[in-house]
């Protein structure tokens, strides 16, 4: 096993003693897994990546939200707006959509439906994908599966994010 010796400033000796408290194994193995992860937030910034944390969950305009957030390392390939209202607008409601790719190479699309009418929930929802979906293809939520039924992704969308990903997202007839 190879030592390395660390120099720590008299303002963080305090820190280093509760990290090492909260350790339980030892200090090393807290210092090695910070380092780990700095590590792996670092090669990702230098791909153009971030971490995302994203709500997921229904919003709802009475009673409790049931809201939770999912977190992840990646990069944002493309969004859009689509709405979908009453009114002359149509801005009345809507469902933006995000699709990301993960530090992992994976798909991940997100997708909130909004109202501005009262009494009427906000849902979002989110897939992780091994690959770009394509015009046609149906996707599902993870947090309500098809309780609130498929959803189809604009077609600008999916280009933005194929041409993101450096694609080409043609549909072939025949």
């Amino acid at each position: 096993m190879a030592n390395k010796t660390i120099y720590v400033k008299d303002e963080d000796v305090s820190l280093f003693e509760e990290a090492e408290k909260l350790g339980g194994d030892s200090l090393s193995s807290v210092i090695a897994e910070a380092l780990r992860r700095f590590v792996s937030v670092k090669r990702a910034e230098r791909q153009g990546m971030q971490e995302y944390t994203l709500p997921v969950g229904v919003l709802r305009s009475q009673g409790d939200d049931d809201i939770r957030q999912i977190r992840f390392v990646g990069r944002k390939l493309a969004e859009a707006e689509v709405l979908t209202g009453q009114t002359s607008s149509r801005d009345d409601r809507g469902t933006d959509y995000k699709i990301y790719q993960t530090q992992a190479g994976r798909i991940l699309v997100w997708w909130q439906r909004w109202s501005r009418w009262e009494r009427e929930n906000d849902a979002a929802d989110y897939a992780v994908l091994d690959q770009l979906p394509g015009y046609d293809d149906d996707i599902f939520g993870r947090v309500h599966g098809d309780m609130l039924g498929p959803v189809e992704l604009p077609g600008s969308l999916l280009q933005d994010a194929a041409e993101a990903l450096g694609q080409e997202l043609v549909e072939f007839i025949e």
